[in-house]
């Protein structure tokens, strides 16, 4: 599905009535920041081997009937959904702590989540970082698939950046084993990067939609941000 096409909330609501399509790219595209999640906050302890069963955990609470995907609100949610689905699954994460630590259902109950120390700022920045590059993945997908719609030199130029950033191959180099002349080749690389980032800005745009063409470039910024410390 393409930013294009739609924006998350499209596919979290259609994801809640139950459509099957959009619960597997629910799953696909939130596997991975999930699972970053519970392996920082569980790392070394004895929950470490749970980690994919409560992502589906998480899956459960989102997709079930009356459940957090079915009180989403794109109007009420202005940090975007990544700050709502961070905040189901530090819930959940939450709710099972408590269930160790209190089996006896009885004390359970005096028990209440808003008492349970908050996240450390290390979670939440594993969780953001898994989500950026979840996001810059999402975007290499869309530059290829609209490379693929526009001819062999689009694609070749998905391949420089891929050879380029991926293997860090220099531009001359590439420029021998292709049999082209570099100048021309760094023209093509900067035409490359231009297609990337306008790929970018339609994946974010896609995650927030409704965002000025501001608030996405600051998100794009903060992408870069976070995968480079």
């Amino acid at each position: 599905m393409q930013p294009s096409a739609s924006t998350c909330w499209s596919v979290i609501r259609a994801a809640a009535a139950g459509a099957d399509r959009e619960r597997a790219e629910f799953a696909r595209r939130y596997a991975g920041p999930l699972r970053a999640y519970f392996a920082a906050r569980w790392r070394g302890g004895p929950r470490e081997q749970e980690i994919d069963d409560t992502v589906q955990e998480v899956f459960v609470e989102c997709l079930r009937p009356g459940g957090a995907l079915e009180r989403a609100d794109s109007s009420r949610a202005p940090s975007g959904f990544r700050a709502f689905l961070y905040g189901v699954a530090r819930n959940v994460a939450r709710r099972l702590e408590e269930k160790s630590a209190r089996p006896d259902r009885a004390a359970a109950a005096d028990v209440r989540l808003e008492a349970i120390p908050a996240d450390d700022p290390t979670l939440s920045r594993a969780f953001d970082r898994a989500w950026a590059q979840s996001l810059l993945r999402e975007a290499a997908a869309l530059q290829a698939r609209k490379a693929a719609a526009a001819g062999a030199a689009a694609v070749r130029r998905v391949e420089l950046l891929r050879r380029r950033f991926g293997e860090d191959v220099p531009i001359r180099d590439l420029a021998v084993e292709w049999g082209v002349d570099a100048a021309e080749l760094h023209h093509d690389y900067a035409r490359a990067r231009r297609e990337f980032l306008e790929a970018l800005r339609e994946t974010v745009e896609f995650h927030e939609p409704g965002a000025t063409p501001g608030a996405i470039a600051r998100q794009c910024e903060e992408l870069a941000r976070l995968l480079a410390d």
